[in-house]
Formats: structure tokens, C-alpha cells, sequence
């Protein structure tokens, strides 16, 4: 096996053990000692790779949001050259399903990041991700966001709501397709929050 691939093994079998660890400790309690025993590597083997626990979430934070970057920039456009409510909610659809089969390929990692022992500020950096990719093709379409709230709260409205949906899939136990995912948050756009409650 050559050494790239022994590196590569290596560092997979890291993050496994951090991402269980994460489940069952919680980030702040967990030690590189912990990591090291529960991967089955010694310290210096760590310490080959990372400097310390603080060094490995950030690669495996950046290497998540670099690849959702890229399945989401490279499609984002598509839905907001669009014109009719047909058009809008295919393309929509298409954007959402690229870049949730990336996130379902990373479920495990992505569920101990944004559950309550991960990193807080992981969920904030991607909810910041999406605003900025957004804003930038939005107004590249000459588009913007409404004025009939101001625009703190449209944003905060539009974006969370569309990754605590993305949240609650990932933490279900027998979620949806991304497929299925990528269909409700496509129909989710297009149904404002009274109508989600009906009286006989």
C-alpha cells in the first residue's frame, strides 16, 4: 500500500473514532487520549496528522464545507434565471438534490456536528454559506429579497427554516431519500407558514 493510502486510511479511521466519540462524550469532553485508544493509533500517529482535537475538526469542517460549497455554487444559479413557478421549482429541485446526496454521504459526520455535543458554530457557518452564495447569485439575477419584513428577519426566516428541515432529517432514523428531501424543500418554498394549518 503506498503511503498516500496509508495516510488516507489512517486519517478515516481518526475521524470515525472522533465522530463516535463526539456522540458519546460530547466535543468539549473528549481528549486526543480518547482518540487515540478508541482509533486504535498511538499519539505520535495523531499527532502525524493533527496537532491537536481543535486542528481535526476544523479539517473535517473545511473538507464539508468546501464540497456542499461546490454542489451548491455550481447549480445555484440555475433556479434563479428562471421565470415561471415551474421552471423556479424543477430547478429548485435539482440544486436541493445535488447537495443533499453529498450531506447524506456524510450523514453520520454531519448529525454529531450539528447535534447539541458537536460544534455550535458549525451549523451557523453553513446557515452563513448559503446566505452568502444566495445573495451573490440573487443579486447577480438582479433579484432580492422582499421589504415586507426587514431584511434581518427575512433571512433568518428563509435560511433556517430551510436547515433545521435539513436537520430534522438528518437526525431521523428512517429518513427520506435525498431525493424525497430535496422534493419537500422544493414544496416548502412555495407554501407560506398559515397554510401548513388547515380547520374543518
Amino acid at each position: 500500500m503506498k503511503q498516500a493510502d496509508r495516510n488516507a486510511k489512517t486519517q478515516q479511521i481518526i475521524k470515525e473514532a472522533f465522530i463516535d466519540l463526539i456522540n458519546e462524550k460530547g466535543f468539549n469532553n473528549l481528549t486526543v487520549s480518547d482518540i487515540t485508544r478508541a482509533a486504535g493509533v498511538s499519539r505520535g500517529t495523531f499527532y502525524v496528522h493533527y496537532t491537536d482535537k481543535y486542528e481535526l475538526l476544523t479539517k473535517i469542517e473545511d473538507e464539508l464545507v468546501a464540497n456542499i460549497t461546490h454542489a451548491l455554487s455550481e447549480n445555484l444559479d440555475e433556479p434563479l434565471t428562471k421565470h415561471t413557478a415551474e421552471e423556479i421549482s424543477g430547478s429548485t429541485y435539482r440544486v436541493f438534490n445535488k447537495a443533499l446526496n453529498y450531506v447524506d454521504s456524510e450523514r453520520i459526520t454531519m448529525r454529531a456536528l450539528f447535534s447539541p455535543n458537536g460544534h455550535p458554530q458549525f451549523f451557523n457557518r453553513i446557515k452563513n454559506l448559503v446566505d452568502v452564495l444566495f445573495t451573490d447569485q440573487l443579486t447577480a439575477n438582479h433579484g432580492r429579497f422582499s421589504d415586507a419584513l426587514p431584511i434581518d428577519y427575512t433571512k433568518e426566516i428563509a435560511l433556517n427554516s430551510l436547515l433545521n428541515i435539513v436537520r430534522h432529517w438528518l437526525d431521523k432514523d428512517n429518513p427520506e431519500t435525498p431525493d424525497e428531501l430535496a422534493d419537500i424543500l422544493m414544496r416548502s418554498r412555495f407554501i407560506a407558514p398559515h397554510e401548513l394549518i388547515t380547520f374543518e
